[in-house]
């Protein structure tokens, strides 16, 4: 009698979590138009990735560096049997590189079927970005609009994926 009452007991928990998850939040018009993007951290600065252009967020790894490439390419990493070329973040935004160990931890992107890795810090959280959010990156004396899209109030900097596999095929920065 006892294990029937629990039974029901748990199934009732079930069926009222089941209901909870099948309920999703209604977005209205403005989040309908927000962007999911990862954000990741390189020392004290952040940045953010949109989120379809993440293929994976790779363990720690170990990068093979490819003697007579450019310097902003950390190496080469294999991600299940296949060789990608990895960019070090720090190097193509002209951050100070810091050596941490023999370890790295890299994101993979995925673009019109290219994928590349991406050496990062940290990665901190997925979030969503509105268009209204965004400030436009303009012309900058920096240097480095063309890898920045925009940014937002709170100075998250958006990544431009094109921008960064564009430098699969120059090798340097421009």
């Amino acid at each position: 009698m006892r294990q029937a009452i629990d039974q029901q007991r748990i199934e009732a928990v079930w069926g009222e979590r089941a209901n909870r998850l099948s309920k999703r939040p209604a977005l209205d018009g403005a989040g309908q138009n927000a962007l999911p993007v990862i954000v990741l951290g390189i020392g004290k600065e952040r940045y953010g990735v949109d989120l379809p252009d993440v293929a994976e967020v790779l363990p720690t790894v170990r990068i093979t560096p490819v003697p007579g490439a450019a310097a902003l390419f950390s190496g080469v990493i294999n991600v299940h049997g296949e060789i990608r070329p990895v960019i070090d973040l720090r190097r193509l935004l002209g951050i100070e590189t810091v050596q941490n160990g023999d370890l790295a931890r890299v994101i993979l992107l995925r673009k019109d079927g290219r994928e590349m890795g991406l050496q990062i810090d940290v990665v901190e959280q997925i979030r969503w970005i509105g268009a209204w959010d965004l400030l436009s990156a303009g012309n900058g004396e920096a240097g480095l609009s063309h890898h920045i899209k925009g940014s937002t109030k709170d100075l998250l900097m958006l990544l431009s994926t094109e921008a960064l596999f564009a430098e699969l095929h120059t090798g340097v920065t421009t």
